[in-house]
């Protein structure tokens, strides 16, 4: 079935976070700061950022099956299982969501998911002095679980 979709959107991180969940799902908590990269709970997918506050940029691909391993330099990689009930996820980070949702096209699901980012050593020297924008990047792969 190969690619079906591809959203590419402006993840805004505050106090390093950096995660998304379902849009519909309502959490009492947030990530603890030293939550692994690419850690799951249920509707929950943990990516904390390198930057203190800065814009990174995300790229959200939605497969009909297994995507191809991306080559790369990536500075961190994981492969993980989310739920997305709704069918949708919404970014988020400690002071607020973003308003964009990345569509899953299927709600009621499971899915696999893999994160790819890069720029991290640099955004992590640039966000001691400054805001940066787009250094920090990150590929989000969801299949059918």
């Amino acid at each position: 079935m190969g690619l079906l979709t591809m959203q590419h959107l402006d993840a805004e991180v505050c106090f390093y976070g950096l995660w998304m969940q379902d849009a519909a799902v309502s959490f009492d908590d947030e990530p603890a700061q030293d939550a692994p990269f690419g850690s799951v709970s249920g509707a929950r997918l943990v990516m904390h950022s390198a930057g203190h506050t800065h814009t990174a940029g995300l790229r959200a691909e939605v497969w009909g099956d297994v995507p191809p391993q991306l080559p790369g330099p990536w500075e961190q990689q994981a492969e993980a299982r989310v739920d997305v009930p709704s069918g949708r996820l919404q970014l988020w980070t400690y002071t607020a969501m973003t308003m964009d949702e990345i569509a899953l096209g299927v709600t009621c699901g499971t899915w696999r998911v893999r994160v790819y980012v890069t720029g991290r050593g640099r955004v992590r020297e640039l966000a001691q002095h400054d805001v940066p924008e787009g250094v920090e990047q990150y590929v989000v792969q969801f299949w059918p679980a």
